[in-house]
């Protein structure tokens, strides 16, 4: 009989598989899961009775059934406070050596005897506290579990340099893991856009400057008959959105896609160009997807977008539309410098690998 040695513990728990369906931090922490269980002597375990997560729906929570479905779906207060008490639980058992909260509510602190790890993936609400109705607690929660915490994973240079300013005291407990790109399932034959287009991905909240992105591709969009634009995420069009685009002559030009990993993978296979317009990123996990599906980039100059795309993008000042309009037109209509980016971000993508990452976030563990 095979014996198998569990060295390490890793208890991950329920807030971020509660509260998303898709998104870029609870497939951070469900590739993070599955990594670590496919390292010898080392097992992780996500603290969720129940999530409709894409990422762990079908891998995972123990009520992920008919049952489970009757109880939770729809009832997002009943889910949480039951995905609470069952993260609760798991620490009250105390059956592990590491906990890893997946985002920064305090819920687990008083009862808490292991030494817990936090993942800081930005500081978009310390920086931009008026575009977010909840800022102030976020900020305080953070405030607690930075203090508290045995060590910080920045994900990025930037973000590291961004946790310093505002918690100096935190400096020697953190350490920079870049994201790891793991590889998406073949693509779904199912979405097939014909017509050319520029692909936006995910939210378009404030900080991700979705207004002055249209307002510097309008004209470009008016010019050209043929080129349209697509919004994968971040959910339908708001009533006001509309009126935005419709009061730049666009309104019929754009269109929005609640996409799965492997619609969004067609995307960018079969965009023009992929646009990355945003004020504030802790990291930009979308310039990994575009490296790997070979779509040109063109992004912002500012915080991680630099340091994670490196000389795989052409760049251009956020604040500035003339700046985004010159770059987005100059890649859309020079296939020379299109086909040399795609294999720059080819080449590029070698340096986030996942084993890397999981690897370095097990040092992290081991030195707590």
């Amino acid at each position: 009989m095979l014996l198998t040695f569990v060295l390490m513990k890793v208890l991950i728990d329920h807030q971020i598989f509660t509260s998303q369906r898709y998104g870029g931090i609870s497939r951070y922490f469900a590739n993070l899961n599955s990594g670590l269980n496919n390292l010898p002597g080392v097992n992780g375990k996500i603290a969720a009775l129940y999530s409709e997560n894409e990422y762990i729906k079908n891998n995972g929570p123990i009520l992920n059934n008919a049952l489970g479905k009757k109880l939770f779906h729809n009832h997002h207060s009943r889910l949480k406070r039951w995905n609470e008490r069952y993260s609760n639980l798991n620490i009250k058992l105390d059956n592990f050596d590491i906990f890893h909260p997946t985002y920064y509510d305090t819920y687990f602190i008083k009862q808490l005897k292991k030494p817990f790890v936090v993942t800081i993936h930005d500081m978009i609400h310390e920086l931009y506290p008026h575009y977010f109705t909840d800022s102030a607690e976020i900020i305080n929660r953070k405030k607690t579990l930075i203090g508290k915490a045995s060590a910080l994973i920045a994900i990025s240079a930037h973000t590291r340099n961004e946790i310093i300013k505002f918690y100096p005291d935190a400096e020697n407990k953190i350490s920079i893991i870049h994201h790891g790109y793991l590889p998406v399932l073949p693509a779904n034959a199912g979405l097939t856009p014909h017509q050319q287009f520029i692909l936006f991905v995910g939210d378009r909240t404030k900080y991700k400057n979705f207004d002055t992105f249209i307002s510097a591709i309008s004209n470009i969009l008016k010019a050209d008959k043929e080129l349209t634009l697509i919004c994968a995420g971040g959910g339908s069009f708001s009533v006001a959105e509309k009126a935005f685009l419709s009061a730049n002559g666009i309104g019929d030009k754009c269109s929005q896609i609640n996409a799965t990993d492997t619609d969004l993978q067609v995307l960018y296979q079969t965009a023009q160009i992929f646009v990355f317009p945003s004020l504030q990123e802790g990291f930009g996990l979308p310039l990994l997807e575009a490296f790997a599906n070979r779509c040109p980039v063109a992004c912002s100059n500012t915080t991680s977008l630099p340091e994670i795309a490196g000389d795989a993008a052409i760049y251009f000042d956020p604040y500035d539309i003339l700046s985004m309009r010159t770059a987005i037109n100059n890649l859309l209509y020079n296939e020379t410098i299109k086909e040399e980016l795609k294999n720059r971000g080819q080449q590029h993508l070698s340096l986030f690998s996942f084993d890397n990452c999981i690897n370095n976030t097990l040092q992290v563990y081991q030195s707590v």
